[in-house]
């Protein structure tokens, strides 16, 4: 146990301005059994990066840092692959530190505190921070930092002058595990995904309480016009709750160990964008959950929202199974239904099954987790009924092609065909048609009386016009 504990809000130390670390401390045992023993204390929280004195009851102007927490999982020079859990505690030691510059620009950021625990809010924070200090041998230290390193170093400092992060943050919430949700293995998980789909679903969870042991996603990709490496959304929103982070390109026997050394009772997927080999899905023992945008087991695969809607569905849902080795084809542990309007477009759905998956999987994990879930074997006979109908095969930009005739009109069958398609990919490929040699893309488009009318087109090469036909 830590000989020192970690004081909560309502503490008079943590309003109080504190004082600056005499100079007869430095390189003393008095400062050195400090910094052991806040290293200590934070320690017992690994979700935590940093520790200010005055959290410990210790009003000296000094923080520490524990820096291999504020970095994601990466290949030593041999090619290892290592965590923050299996890299060497790192501690750097602030003292008597002050701001010396700081960007013009501000960034909003997820961000808690261990002395408010189980609160989050949204910061707005200086993108670029630059501190100078002293080492506790009493030399003389500058440096500067963006990201989560500027963040700490404001919310660090902040504490030495007695503010808290929730005296300005915004949207502020009290995650339910600190109000009596039990701990215990049952609650370690990973997290796998991508997209923003993962992204939303993960802050989700996070505000019900379920914050993963590691998040694994894909690794940064190159972006924008200057294709600049770019990380995803959800490996983000992680570090920004500080949650450690892998980015394996492959799911190999060496990322599998790596991902099982974190002792993770049970896993969740959602859009990862990658197989799961079968000795990662037995590496959970409470097994993988995943989020499916159908009502299985109809339309398993890659796009069941666009299959949907190409097959003219009034309705869908989601699934939560159980992951196996055989795509989507796991047991079921809850489905929720939902209409699909007659106009409504893969734009507008997509957003609607992604807040109904979440909040499905949020409301289904508790009682998961206390084995009040029956799992429903998926129905096989289903699928050898209707094979062709229930499988959602992956989009090639050519499947956006639209056949039209000459005249405006087509046939009733053609032109639903037409609207289901423009429906479908009206997020992802879009829709096209030739005309005189040149690609046409269907910028909008109706169904009005059973017809399918194009209203406006991008030409090849040209920019956006009304139709004429």
């Amino acid at each position: 146990m830590s000989k020192r504990e970690i004081v909560q809000d309502g503490e008079k130390v943590l309003r109080e301005v504190a004082e600056p670390v005499p100079e007869s401390l430095f390189g003393s045992k008095e400062l050195d059994t400090l910094i052991a023993d806040m290293a200590e204390a934070l320690d017992a929280f690994p979700e935590g990066v940093a520790l200010a004195a005055p959290q410990v009851g210790v009003s000296w102007r000094l923080f520490i840092v524990r820096r291999d927490r504020t970095i994601d999982a990466k290949r030593d020079e041999s090619g290892k692959l290592s965590t923050p859990h299996q890299l060497e505690p790192e501690i750097e030691v602030y003292v008597n530190p002050e701001i010396v510059k700081t960007s013009r620009k501000r960034a909003r950021a997820d961000e808690g505190c261990l002395s408010v625990h189980g609160v989050y809010g949204t910061t707005k924070r200086h993108e670029r921070v630059t501190i100078k200090a002293r080492r506790p041998d009493g030399g003389h230290i500058q440096r500067g930092a963006g990201g989560l390193m500027a963040q700490i170093f404001e919310h660090e400092i902040d504490h030495l002058n007695g503010i808290l992060f929730t005296d300005h943050a915004e949207h502020l919430i009290r995650l339910p595990a600190q109000a009596g949700i039990p701990s215990g293995s049952m609650h370690s998980f990973a997290y796998f995904g991508t997209p923003r789909v993962a992204s939303d679903t993960l802050a989700l969870l996070i505000e019900r309480g379920f914050v993963p042991a590691i998040v694994v996603t894909s690794p940064d990709a190159p972006k924008g016009r200057g294709l600049a490496l770019t990380q995803s959304e959800t490996k983000a929103l992680a570090l920004a709750h500080t949650i450690p982070v892998m980015t394996p390109e492959n799911l190999d026997a060496e990322a599998v160990a790596t991902i099982r050394a974190f002792g993770c009772e049970y896993a969740v997927c959602v859009a990862y964008g990658k197989i799961f080999p079968e000795e990662l899905i037995n590496a959970f023992p409470g097994g993988v959950l995943n989020v499916h945008y159908s009502l299985l087991p109809k339309y398993r695969g890659a796009t069941p929202v666009e299959t949907a809607l190409l097959r003219g569905e009034s309705e869908t849902g989601v699934t939560i199974q159980k992951m196996v080795k055989e795509l989507d084809a796991g047991d079921i542990l809850a489905q929720e239904t939902t209409p699909i309007a007659p106009d409504e477009t893969a734009r507008e759905l997509r957003p609607r099954l992604i807040e109904l998956g979440a909040r499905l999987l949020v409301d289904t994990l508790p009682e998961y987790l206390g084995s009040n879930v029956t799992l429903v074997p998926q129905d096989a006979s289903r699928l050898s009924a209707q094979a062709g109908a229930t499988r959602a095969y992956k989009i090639k930009k050519e499947d956006g092609l639209l056949s039209l005739p000459a005249g405006r009109q087509g046939s009733p069958q053609q032109d639903l065909e037409n609207w289901n398609k423009y429906r479908a990919y009206a997020d992802s490929i879009g829709t096209y048609f030739m005309k005189n040699g040149k690609r046409m893309k269907i910028a909008l488009a109706e169904f009005a009386k059973g017809e399918f009318r194009v209203l406006r087109v991008i030409p090849e090469g040209k920019k956006e016009t009304v139709y004429k036909g």
